[in-house]
């Protein structure tokens, strides 16, 4: 059985990442790609401030991504390591009234009991059933067909912002033990996957920067949290196609 002390470690580790804190601390950045405007550069939205920087990456007008930013004074503003934002996060702002978001504090009571999974379930289903637009409904698919593969994703009001976590429970034969694999998306650290056993939490992330960061972070849960740097981090489950709502209407 999985340790909710495994899980509560995780989630401690998670709610101590103060978003401003991490943002000055690690310069990376959510940026949206409004127009290439040649010789690899690009028109961006960050914050809601439009400015133009230079990325040897080549990268998709209206795709959003998470990347290092680096402006320094007698330099020109470049990105490096860009990583392209889940849609399904991309879209959580539809979602922002709806009562599917959860807190913090009540993900581990959601991962602990069988009960919680299906009232979320349930929940997702009437919003399925009462949703006001088509953009609306192909946002909330993907959580329902994820269930289906038997992966848990959530979205999650975290600070001002939101988050995406995924689970899925998995059965190890030789150890005769269960742990859940994880993956999330936070608009301050950007991808984190991993591991959650009975006895330790591995975790992986896409930058050095939230490395160091939550490294700091964990030697305040009292659990063991290991963090290693992975450029293989993709979620769980991600929809292939918005156009699932065609078998309905």
């Amino acid at each position: 059985m999985i340790s909710l002390n495994s899980v509560t470690s995780l989630l401690k580790v998670i709610q101590n990442s103060d978003p401003k804190t991490a943002a000055t601390l690690t310069k990376l950045l959510n940026v949206k790609v409004l127009e290439s405007l040649g010789g690899n550069k690009y028109l961006l939205d960050i914050g809601g401030k439009q400015l133009t920087a230079f990325s040897e990456q080549k990268l998709t007008p209206f795709e959003h991504y998470f990347a290092r930013f680096e402006a320094a004074k007698d330099t020109k503003p470049a990105l490096s390591h860009l990583i392209k934002i889940p849609k399904l996060f991309a879209k959580l702002p539809l979602l922002q009234l709806s009562d599917l978001f959860l807190e913090p504090k009540e993900l581990a009571r959601l991962l602990g009991s069988k009960e919680a999974i299906q009232n979320f379930k349930n929940t997702l289903l009437k919003e399925l059933a009462a949703s006001h637009s088509k953009e609306h409904f192909q946002t909330l698919t993907p959580f329902l067909l994820s269930l289906h593969q038997n992966i848990l994703s959530v979205p999650l009001h975290f600070y001002e912002s939101f988050a995406l976590l995924q689970f899925k429970k998995r059965y190890n034969k030789k150890t005769k033990k269960s742990f859940l694999d994880f993956y999330a998306f936070f608009t301050h650290l950007g991808p984190i996957s991993g591991m959650i056993s009975e006895r330790e939490v591995k975790i992986n992330v896409a930058f050095d920067e939230t490395k160091e960061y939550l490294e700091h972070l964990s030697g305040e849960v009292g659990y063991p949290v290991h963090i290693e740097v992975s450029e293989a981090i993709t979620p769980l489950y991600e929809a292939k196609s918005e156009r699932v709502l065609d078998i309905v209407t």
